[in-house]
């Protein structure tokens, strides 16, 4: 288990190093530039890798031309691999390799925070214990604060239909992180390096249906639960 962990954390650093020293290819230049000219700026959350909505982050950083990022709260270390034998860390190892690929396709950005996938669970509770409410809540503060994103995106909606424990917990956070980001009182602490940040609307995933003209929604003021217009 160490040596397979050992080969696949040596395997994501000299992935990493490699696209470092490798120029951006001329497309993506091209769509850095172009969004230069953007003034949106998108922020989804959700709790897990597999948890985005590549539709939605794809039309916003691709489609707009918009900044674009997913937050997923864990490196999905919990999840089931049927294809291999790293579960654990090694596990979250590979599957954060798997959300980086996918953002160089999409073209949004990725965060994570310090947040562990410890299995599936039913319980929010359970899952505030176990993330610790506070450190979790502050990581998501300080994404938004250092982001600046016009636009939060929920994967959930923060309720018992979401299912997964982790999932309604991870809408939760993000209700609260966006008040929290815009109150100078909480984690002041970030404030030499972040501003208090208010993004103008939040909205939920399942808000984004099937819309006309490859937009995610013909009406996204349909799965908003708050913010202000504009």
């Amino acid at each position: 288990m160490k040596s397979s962990f050992a080969f696949v954390t040596a395997f994501a650093i000299a992935s990493v190093a490699q696209l470092v020293a490798q120029p951006a290819p001329s497309g993506d230049i091209a769509l850095s530039l172009r969004k230069v000219n953007e003034t949106g700026t998108v922020l989804m959350i959700a709790a897990h890798p597999d948890d985005e909505r590549t539709n939605i982050l794809t039309y916003f950083a691709r489609g707009r031309h918009m900044r674009t990022a997913y937050l997923s709260l864990t490196r999905g270390e919990g999840g089931q691999n049927l294809i291999g034998s790293e579960q654990g860390a090694a596990l979250g190892v590979i599957r954060t390799q798997e959300l980086l690929a996918a953002r160089r396709i999409d073209g949004a950005e990725q965060f994570f925070s310090r947040a562990i996938d410890f299995g599936f669970t039913k319980n929010v509770p359970e899952t505030m214990e176990k993330w610790g409410r506070e450190s979790a809540l502050s990581d998501v503060v300080w994404v938004i604060r250092r982001y600046r994103p016009d636009v939060i995106i929920l994967g959930f909606s923060g309720t018992p239909s979401d299912g997964h424990g982790q999932h309604q917990t991870s809408a939760i956070l993000g209700k609260e992180a966006f008040e929290a980001a815009a109150d100078a009182k909480k984690f002041p602490e970030q404030l030499q390096y972040a501003p208090v940040w208010k993004a103008r609307k939040l909205v939920y995933a399942g808000g984004f249906g099937g819309g006309g003209r490859g937009a995610p929604n013909a009406n996204p003021q349909a799965g908003a639960v708050g913010g202000r217009g504009g």
